[in-house]
C-alpha cells in the first residue's frame, strides 16, 4: 500500500506540474488540460493491472464520445458562421434604417417648424386684414349714411319745389276753368289713372331698393379699392421694415451680450474696489436681536444693499417688517404667462392693507382647502394655481379675486420673517415644495397629541410642567441631539407650567410661539445638513468632478446617510422632488448637481432613522 500511495503522490505532482508548466485555465473547458489528464490515466491504466481492461474500456467509451461530440461541433460550424454572418447583416441593416428614420424624422422636424412660423404669420396677416375690414366697414357704413340723407333731402327739396309750382300756378288754372268746363267723369278718369301710374311707380322703386339697396356707388368702391391697395403695399414695407429690424434686433442682442459681460466685469472690479477702499458692516452681529435667528436674517438679507438693510433693521425696530410709506395702490404686472394667474392684471389693484394676524388666518384657510383638495385628486395641484381656483371660487368677481391675490401676495412677502408666513410665501414663489408644510403640519399634529396625552399621566388636562417638557421632547425626537431639547426648553425657560395648545397656536397679532418658531429653524437646520451629508455620499459614490448624477447614485447615497429609509419612501420622494409618476422615475436621465441639491434644500426631507455607517 505504500508503494501505491508514492505512486499515487508522483502522479498527482505530476499533473500538477504539467497543468503549471502548460499554463492550463484552472476552470473551464479546455484541450490542454484535457490531454494531460489523459496522459496521467493511461500511467494509472498501465500502473493498475487488476483494473486495466476495465479503466481500459471507461476511457474508450469516453474517448468515442468526445470524438462524436467534436464531428457535431465540425458540422454545427458552417451554420455558426452563416449565423455570425446573417446577424452582421442585420445589424448593419438595422444602423441604416435607424439612420434614415432619424434624417427623416429631423426633416419633419424642420417642416413642422417651418408650417407652425407660416400658421403664426398666416394668422397675423388674417388678424390684420380683419381689422382693415371692419375699419373699411365702418367708412361704408358713414359714407352710405350721408348718401341716404342727401337723398332725403333731394327728395324734399323736389316735393318743396312741385308744391311751389302748384301754389303758382293753381290761380291760372282756376281762371281758366269755370263751373261750365268741370267735368267730374274726366276728373276721376285722370284719377284713377295718376293712382296706376303711382302703383306702377312704387312697384318699380321697391324693385330698385331690392336689387341695389345694399349696392356701393361706384366711385366709393373705386375709392375702397385704392385704399385696400395702398393698404397692401404699406403691408408689404411694414414686413421689410421688420425684418430688417429683426436683424438689427439680433445684433443688438449680440452687442448686448457682450457689453453685458464687460458690465459684470466693471461690476466684479467695483465690487473688489469697494470691499477694499471701505469697511464692510458686521452684519452677523445683527442675528441675535432678529426673530428667527440666522436663517430668517438670511432671507431677508437676500439680494439687499447696506442703505435696505438699515431700513430692515429700522422696521423691526418700530415693529414692520417692510417699512416704507404705504402705497394706496398696486400696479399691475401685466397679463403675460410667466406671471402667476393670480396676479395678471394691467391697471391699478387697490391695497386693503392686511394685518399679520388677518394674513395669518387666511392663509391657514388655505392651507386647510389645499389639503382637501389634493386628498381627492390623485396629484396635488400647484399653490400658486390652487390660490388663483380658491379665490375665483370664494369671490367670482375678477376684479376681487386679483385684489385679493396681489393683496395676500404683498402681505406674505411684508410678514414673511414670521416661519409659518415665509413658508406659505416660498412655496407660493415657487422656492419651496408644499410637501415641507405636509410634513411640518404632520409632525406639529404628532408632538401635540404626543405632549396632550403626557399632560394627561403628568399634570392636568391640557398643561404640563416645564421640568416634564424635556424628557417628552427626547422620546417624541430621539433623533435630535440633547443641544437641540435644551433649545426648544429654553423657549418655555420663563413659565412653570404651559397650556400645549399655545405652543402650536398664534396669538392675536398672528405671530406664533418661540417654541414653534425654535422648531421650524431646527427643521431647517437639519434638512440642510442631512443635504449636505447626500452630497458628500454622491461625491464619493460617483465622484468629485462628476456635474451630474444618475437617480440610482441618490438611492445610494440614501442607503448610506439614512439605511432606515426603504426603498419606497425614497422613491415617494424623489418622485416628489422631481414632480415625476412612480413610474416615471426609471427613465430619468442624468440629472444636474446643483439642481439636484437645490431641489432637495427646497423639499419636505426629513431622516427616517440614524446615521449610516
Amino acid at each position: 500500500s505504500s508503494g501505491i500511495n508514492a505512486e499515487y503522490g508522483q502522479l498527482e505532482s505530476y499533473l500538477h506540474h504539467e497543468l503549471r508548466l502548460l499554463r492550463c485555465p484552472e476552470k473551464g473547458p479546455s484541450l490542454t488540460r484535457l490531454q494531460v489528464f489523459r496522459e496521467v490515466f493511461e500511467y494509472l491504466i498501465n500502473d493498475f493491472k487488476t483494473y486495466q481492461n476495465l479503466l481500459a474500456a471507461i476511457k474508450q467509451e469516453y474517448e468515442l464520445v468526445l470524438r462524436d461530440q467534436e464531428e457535431k461541433l465540425k458540422e454545427l460550424d458552417p451554420l455558426r458562421a452563416k449565423l455570425d454572418k446573417l446577424m452582421e447583416a442585420n445589424d448593419k441593416r438595422m444602423q441604416d434604417i435607424r439612420l434614415v428614420e432619424s434624417a427623416e424624422i429631423a426633416q419633419l422636424k424642420k417642416e413642422k417648424q417651418e408650417l407652425i412660423e407660416e400658421l403664426d404669420l398666416s394668422k397675423e396677416e388674417r388678424y390684420s386684414l380683419k381689422q382693415q375690414i371692419e375699419r373699411l366697414q365702418e367708412e361704408v357704413e358713414k359714407q352710405y349714411q350721408l348718401y341716404r340723407n342727401e337723398a332725403d333731402a333731394r327728395k324734399m327739396l323736389v316735393s318743396d319745389i312741385i308744391e311751389l309750382k302748384y301754389r303758382v300756378d293753381a290761380p291760372a288754372m282756376k281762371s281758366e276753368s269755370g263751373p261750365e268746363k268741370d267735368d267730374t267723369t274726366l276728373i276721376k278718369f285722370k284719377l284713377n289713372k295718376t293712382k296706376e301710374d303711382l302703383a306702377k311707380l312704387q312697384d318699380k322703386l321697391n324693385e330698385v331698393l331690392a336689387d341695389y339697396g345694399d349696392v356701393v356707388p361706384r366711385r366709393e368702391y373705386e375709392r375702397l379699392e385704392a385704399q385696400h391697395n395702398a393698404n397692401n403695399e404699406s403691408l408689404d414695407r411694414y414686413k421689410t421694415d421688420y425684418d430688417t429690424l429683426i436683424k438689427e434686433h439680433q445684433v443688438l442682442l449680440e452687442q448686448h451680450k457682450v457689453m453685458s459681460s464687460e458690465r459684470d466685469e466693471y461690476s466684479h472690479e467695483l465690487g473688489l474696489m469697494k470691499r477694499s477702499a471701505t469697511p464692510r458692516p458686521e452684519w452677523d452681529q445683527v442675528i441675535p436681536y432678529i426673530d428667527g435667528g440666522e436663517s430668517a436674517w438670511k432671507e431677508i438679507s437676500a439680494g439687499k444693499s447696506s442703505n435696505q438693510l438699515v431700513g430692515v433693521l429700522v422696521g423691526s425696530l418700530i415693529g414692520k417688517d417692510n417699512p416704507g410709506p404705504v402705497e394706496e395702490f398696486f400696479e399691475g404686472e401685466g397679463t403675460e404667462p410667466p406671471i402667476p394667474k393670480y396676479l395678471r392684471w394691467t391697471g391699478k389693484v387697490r391695497n386693503r392693507n392686511l394685518s399679520r394676524a388677518d394674513t395669518a388666518q387666511i392663509i391657514q384657510d388655505i392651507w386647510n382647502q389645499k389639503i382637501v383638495s389634493d386628498t381627492e385628486k390623485e396629484h396635488g395641484t400647484d399653490l400658486a394655481d390652487f390660490l388663483h381656483s380658491y379665490l375665483q371660487q370664494k369671490y367670482q368677481e375678477d376684479l376681487l379675486v386679483v385684489e385679493w391675490g396681489y393683496n395676500i401676495h404683498h402681505a406674505c412677502g411684508q410678514y414673511r420673517t414670521e416661519p409659518h408666513i415665509g413658508l406659505f410665501y416660498e412655496t407660493l414663489t415657487g422656492d419651496a415644495d408644499d410637501s415641507v408644510y405636509t410634513v411640518l403640519c404632520a409632525q406639529h399634529e404628532q408632538l401635540l397629541s404626543h405632549l396632550y396625552k403626557a399632560s394627561l399621566k403628568y399634570d392636568s388636562e391640557g398643561t404640563l410642567l416645564v421640568k416634564h417638557l424635556s424628557s417628552l421632547l427626547q422620546a417624541f425626537y430621539p433623533l435630535k441631539e440633547a443641544g437641540q431639547i435644551e433649545e426648544l426648553v429654553a423657549t418655555l425657560a420663563d413659565a412653570e407650567k404651559i397650556n400645549v395648545k399655545s405652543l402650536f397656536g398664534t396669538d392675536r397679532d398672528g405671530s406664533i410661539s418661540n417654541f414653534l418658531k425654535k422648531l421650524y429653524s431646527q427643521f431647517y437646520d437639519e434638512r440642510g445638513l442631512f443635504v449636505k451629508e447626500l452630497h458628500n455620499a454622491l461625491v464619493s459614490i460617483a465622484g468629485s468632478d462628476k456635474k451630474e448624477y444618475q437617480i440610482q447614485d441618490l438611492c445610494k447615497a440614501f442607503e448610506i446617510t439614512d439605511p432606515k429609509k426603504n426603498s419606497k419612501d425614497v422613491n415617494k420622494l424623489l418622485a416628489k422632488v422631481f414632480n415625476l409618476n412612480l413610474d416615471q422615475l426609471s427613465t430619468v436621465g442624468p440629472v444636474d448637481k446643483e439642481l439636484l441639491l437645490q431641489r432637495l434644500k427646497s423639499s419636505g426631507l426629513v431622516r427616517s432613522g440614524p446615521k449610516g455607517i
